[in-house]
């Protein structure tokens, strides 16, 4: 659990305010927060595109430059399905 917590803490550095892409370009946003889940140890980005929120999972992130990319076998067509269990979506209210 406390690694976890050290996790977030050096993630939230890294990661907040980048852009997330996918390895062919498309922009799924940017990270504006990063979410724990201590029960399970599991850490989570989310991602902002214009009031749509998307949480991925940071065992999907291939490379962190200027800007994080995820792995290539994550579609964009999954980011509109709910319970998923890398990527959910929500409605930013």
């Amino acid at each position: 659990m406390l690694k976890t917590l050290v996790s977030v803490k050096g993630l939230k550095v890294l990661l907040l305010g980048k852009e997330v892409t996918m390895p062919s370009g498309v922009i799924l946003g940017v990270v504006t927060d990063i979410k724990k889940e201590l029960a399970q140890d599991k850490i989570w980005m989310v991602i902002d595109n214009q009031g749509q929120e998307d949480i991925i999972s940071i065992e999907q992130i291939a490379i962190v430059t200027n800007k994080v990319v995820l792995f290539g076998d994550l579609s964009p067509s999954s980011l509109a399905a709910d319970g998923g269990s890398y990527v959910f979506s929500t409605e930013k209210t």
